[in-house]
């Protein structure tokens, strides 16, 4: 039997207005600036993984799942 190995992806900016969160708010919550997230999605710095950890937690879904550049 296949396993399903495609996910559920969630839109970052979806994930915050299904949250009622800001950009703002989210990178407080996560312990990062405003301006680093800003940055991390607009690809100019790069994610590590205890941020995006920090963001799923916080948004409730697996990281995976989330669509950063969205």
């Amino acid at each position: 039997m296949e396993q399903n190995t495609t996910h559920t992806k969630f839109g970052f900016k979806a994930l915050l207005l299904k949250n009622n969160l800001s950009q703002r708010k989210i990178s407080r919550l996560a312990g990062i600036s405003p301006a680093l997230l800003t940055m991390m999605l607009n690809g100019e710095r790069t994610f590590h993984l205890r941020h995006k950890d920090n963001l799923a937690i916080i948004l409730g879904v697996q990281q995976e799942s989330i669509n950063w550049n969205e």
